[in-house]
């Protein structure tokens, strides 16, 4: 029988028992900030890609983890005890827009594990203030709660399970070496709200 081995890893419920946390700032302007080019958003792996990649912030993970790594580290420098993954976008719905829908698990796996080495580095630098990652899941750029068409008020972009189905694969990915929670985030109107929050729950209930 093998010993069991404590588990040394700071806790979040325990931390919040303690002090208020806080939460890191926007990752789209501090990407902005960095002037990078198409090249630096295409790297090796999508330098033939078909379609333009600059502003598809999320595959940085993928292509210039650095510059991700680096934003990671600029809010926990000033203070913040938890950073959101570079994932907010990293979903099929969204990422169809650049052609990479069958990139969002690697996305997701890697915005996770360049998080969590940087949270883990400054926690080992001050023990006592651990710091944390949670798993940044947006609204995608479509709607399924009103219509886009004025002349149709039942139209819908998207649907229900289309939005489940596609949090469920960012799901997949996120949990790599556990981010500790999903930020829902961002949401406009009330009804995509539900679905990455049942998945949510789906994916926790699993055995």
């Amino acid at each position: 029988m093998k010993p069991q081995i404590a588990n040394t890893r700071p806790s979040l419920a325990a931390a919040l028992q303690q002090r208020i946390l806080v939460l890191d700032g926007a990752m789209g302007t501090m990407v902005q900030a960095c002037g990078l080019s198409e090249e630096d958003y295409r790297g090796t792996r999508f330098a033939d890609h078909a379609v333009p990649l600059m502003g598809n912030h999320d595959v940085l993970v993928l292509t210039k983890p650095s510059v991700i790594a680096d934003v990671h580290a600029a809010y926990l420098e000033v203070g913040a005890d938890i950073i959101e993954t570079d994932t907010f976008s990293a979903n099929a719905i969204s990422q169809a827009d650049y052609q990479l829908e069958d990139a969002c698990y690697d996305m997701n796996r890697a915005a996770a594990e360049v998080a969590r080495e940087v949270a883990q580095r400054f926690t080992e630098q001050n023990s006592a203030q651990p710091r944390f990652v949670a798993g940044s899941i947006g609204p995608t750029n479509r709607m399924c709660s009103m219509s886009a068409l004025v002349e149709d008020p039942g139209a819908r972009a998207i649907d229900f399970d289309t939005l489940k189905d596609a949090y469920r694969d960012q799901m997949r990915g996120l949990p790599q070496r556990r981010p500790l929670k999903f930020v829902v985030s961002a949401f406009r109107f009330s009804f995509p709200a539900p679905s990455p929050m049942l998945r949510a729950e789906l994916y926790r209930a699993k055995p």
